[in-house]
């Protein structure tokens, strides 16, 4: 039965004028039309899109939005609609909504325990904590009444040891969160202290259900974390959480970004954000960048003139560590490009491919993806379109494009397995869960697939470029561009380095940026002097046991250049100066 304040919200969406329009529709000539998608209405009642366009959040284009298909001529976002509810023509019953691309009923705050409450973020909450239950039970519980399970960070926020606006000092019972943390267990958060914990799915445990506020379609307002009005810190096209989310290992981390509409931010994006005035809390955080085979980068930062020095580590991705998430501000559609065989995820900006390339060498590998217009992924990218649903795993190790470290004999790429289709993907190396591995680059070769990212149609080429710009395109169409400096800047340590490239408009070009614009034909001297990479590689015999910056050399025009050491590269302290290059593009990575 519904409550009089939900009937009093459903006569107030009908605009009082005896259509009894659902809410979120409008009456447009006595028909109940969804303008945000209805090509006749697009936006607003009367407005037709051209015979070609589609409408997509209330705007004609030639495409739809981000993580929007059409379905049946219209576009569709089949995590929330109820007519295409996890696919095309999968229509929810007459009155129920789709949340998350699963159909249940509206959410009723009436139903909450009592007395609901609700948080600064907009998100309503049961008052009082339910009576034990499996993982599964617990999410049936609360689809019931249209509600859901708290996100990891969204109880962490709500904590006694944070706002304290849900959780009390004796709240001690870990309860759900709907992030899972490995193929069996899920993370489950203490309102007492906010702290993580990893419950096997089938142990009965304590939970509270959530009405949720309105998402945005992309990572900003309640997606990014931080004080709610100010949650997001703005850089450039991207969003940065503000604030450190809780402890989680590397698969949950990799989940509750996405869910967000985001990724886990990267060890240089957060360098950029930190130079610009990031507020951090010198609290060591887990970033995206793998360091080794079972450990990310870490950072810690508390002012904007931060250095390298003693704020490195590495952080072993089968332990928790808090982490930051990152993401586009406005909604950008996925890679226009058809590619055979391609995957688009549910909440992700990323593209990827559904089967295994053939076998090749880590740098015929980098080629290939290029000319289809992607990349070789980094590994949180692929493990990312992995738990979005990425099928037809075969279980045996893939290439990515992340640089691991130096195992006595060469340095390392990192890889992933998996089997079929794996959503609660674990992000581990070692033991059961084991996802991650690693194999020498060279004389190696391994199946890879390529990720492609959206476009900005509207990038200018840059004309800043130091020795003007060299320009190097790969496939798609629009094809994906990339500019670099044609030759090398004055020396500087990597944190100066990155903020110059920042103010430039570009970025420190990463390992694989410089792998790909040298095999296209990138000049450098005739002294075969190393340059300064994006990257960091976690050290070890003979080099110190510490996190060192990745460096590449080449002479001349070198289009053999493979990235292999010691012809093409090694490592060095990341606060000993030297050239570098400015990286710009017209993709939004």
């Amino acid at each position: 039965m519904r409550s009089w304040g939900l009937l009093i919200a459903f006569v107030a969406a009908c605009g009082g004028n005896g259509d009894n329009c659902a809410t979120g529709q409008s009456s447009c000539d006595g028909t109940c039309v969804d303008t945000t998608n209805n090509h006749d209405n697009c936006g607003t009642c009367g407005h037709a899109c051209g015979a070609t366009e589609v409408c997509g959040n209330g705007t004609c284009g030639d495409a739809c939005p981000a993580n929007q298909m059409v379905c049946g001529g219209t576009c569709s976002d089949t995590t929330s609609d109820a007519m295409n509810c996890g696919g095309c023509g999968m229509a929810c019953n007459a009155g129920d909504v789709c949340v998350d691309s699963e159909c249940q009923v509206p959410c009723q705050p009436a139903m909450l325990l009592p007395t609901a409450v609700t948080d600064p973020w907009g998100i309503q909450w049961d008052g009082l904590e339910r009576d034990p239950l499996a993982l599964d039970a617990a999410k049936v519980a609360c689809q019931a009444l249209g509600a859901r399970l708290p996100t990891a960070t969204e109880l962490y926020r709500v904590s006694a040891s944070q706002t304290g606006v849900v959780g009390q000092a004796f709240n001690m019972n870990p309860l759900w969160s709907s992030v899972p943390d490995d193929k069996l267990d899920q993370a489950t958060i203490k309102l007492s202290d906010g702290t993580a914990t990893s419950t096997p799915a089938t142990t009965p445990t304590h939970f509270r259900c959530v009405c949720p506020a309105a998402a945005p379609k992309s990572f900003t307002a309640n997606h990014c974390n931080g004080t709610a009005g100010s949650a997001c810190f703005s850089l450039g096209k991207w969003n940065i959480d503000t604030a450190n989310r809780p402890a989680l290992r590397k698969g949950a981390q990799v989940w509750e970004c996405a869910y967000d509409r985001g990724h886990v931010a990267d060890s240089a994006l957060l360098i950029e954000g930190i130079r610009a005035g990031l507020p951090g809390t010198a609290t060591t955080i887990s970033t995206g960048d793998m360091a080794n085979y079972y450990g990310a980068v870490g950072l810690k930062w508390a002012s904007s003139t931060w250095t390298t020095t003693g704020n490195l580590s590495l952080e072993d991705i089968r332990s928790p560590s808090p982490f930051r998430c990152a993401g586009l501000a406005a909604t950008a559609s996925p890679n226009p490009t058809t590619i055979p065989n391609q995957f688009v995820g549910a909440t992700s900006t990323y593209k990827g491919e559904t089967i295994d390339n053939t076998p090749a060498s880590w740098a015929d590998a980098h080629d290939t993806c290029v000319v289809r217009g992607g990349h070789l992924p980094r590994t949180h990218e692929l493990a990312e379109l992995i738990q979005q649903g990425l099928p037809s795993g075969s279980d045996m190790p893939i290439w990515t494009s992340d640089e691991v470290g130096y195992n006595q004999t060469q340095f390392l790429s990192s890889q992933i397995h998996w089997a079929a289709l794996d959503q609660r993907f674990s992000f581990y190396y070692g033991g059961a869960d084991d996802t991650i591995t690693w194999q020498y680059k060279t004389n190696a070769t391994s199946a890879y697939r390529c990720v492609y990212y959206p476009i900005d149609a509207t990038y200018a080429a840059p004309t800043n470029c130091t020795g003007g710009c060299f320009m190097t395109s790969g496939g798609g169409s629009p094809a994906i561009t990339m500019w670099l400096d044609t030759t090398n800047r004055t020396m500087k340590n990597v944190s100066d380095a990155t903020a110059d490239c920042t103010a430039s408009g570009g970025h420190l070009a990463s390992e694989r940026d410089l792998t790909e614009a040298i095999r296209a034909g990138l000049p450098n001297d005739a002294t075969n002097t190393y340059i300064l990479t994006s990257d960091f590689g976690f050290g070890g015999s003979p080099q110190p046991v510490s996190l060192l910056a990745e460096i590449v050399r080449w002479t001349n025009v070198d289009t053999s250049f493979d990235d292999e050491y010691p012809a093409y590269m090694t490592w060095s302290d990341p606060a000993t100066a030297r050239p570098y290059r400015c990286m710009w593009t017209n993709e939004l990575r």
